[in-house]
């Protein structure tokens, strides 16, 4: 095992005060690029229904969501006190986002009652990701699709430049070092991740895309009858 895979086996998956004030003033505000463009991509999709932010962190994705869509009741769900209240606290002009603190595990949502599911930067987090990718597939609706984006620090060089043309050159480099930490290389999704996807209920029904800092996972639930 590398160097880098033990420093993120250390990691804790729920983030305490100190990591979240941390990420708040720092981490967060450069991701802000990405997260904006991941929410437009989002809202592309769909604009009204219900829609989970599983890692939701302080809550910018989520709250970006909920404005650029007011017929969406988004749901942003992490793991650390911490980072829900902070995102509550951002949250208090949009009346169509809510915070709540719980396990990904253990989605506390009926069957087959969500339209759409997004995460950013939190599948290497996870201590049990079959349990959270089938606890997905379960509150998902029959031919919805939740999308998984974590980072991928392997950016093809003729997408280097994009990176700095749509960020700063500054904020590329942060962002690029950002996925080696918290993420997996290219190879890493080819054999880890797509290990783990083939034991959920996604097994037939899943992609992977490189786009950007990020590499992302569509898994649907395939419509039933």
């Amino acid at each position: 095992m590398s160097l880098i895979e033990s420093m993120k086996n250390i990691f804790p998956e729920a983030i305490p005060l100190p990591g979240a004030i941390i990420y708040n003033a720092i981490p967060a505000r450069v991701l802000r690029g990405p997260e904006s463009r991941l929410a437009q991509e989002v809202v592309d999709r769909i604009e009204s229904g219900d829609l989970i932010d599983l890692g939701s962190g302080t809550g910018y994705l989520a709250i970006e969501i909920a404005k650029r869509a007011p017929r969406l009741k988004v749901c942003g769900i992490d793991l650390s006190k911490a980072m829900v209240k902070i995102a509550r606290k951002h949250a208090r002009t949009a009346e169509n986002v809510r915070f709540e603190l719980c396990n990904a595990a253990e989605l506390p949502f009926r069957d087959s009652s969500i339209d759409f599911i997004v995460s950013t930067g939190s599948l290497h987090h996870w201590k049990g990701p079959v349990k959270v990718l089938n606890e997905c597939y379960r509150v998902l609706k029959s031919g919805k699709e939740a999308w998984i984006y974590d980072g991928c620090p392997d950016i093809p060089e003729d997408e280097t430049g994009k990176l700095a043309e749509r960020y700063g050159l500054l904020h590329s480099r942060i962002l690029r070092g950002f996925t080696v930490l918290h993420g997996f290389r290219r190879q890493g999704y080819e054999t880890k991740i797509r290990s783990i996807l083939e034991q959920t209920q996604f097994k037939d029904n899943y992609k992977m895309e490189q786009i950007d800092m990020w590499m992302k996972i569509v898994v649907s639930k395939q419509s039933q009858g």
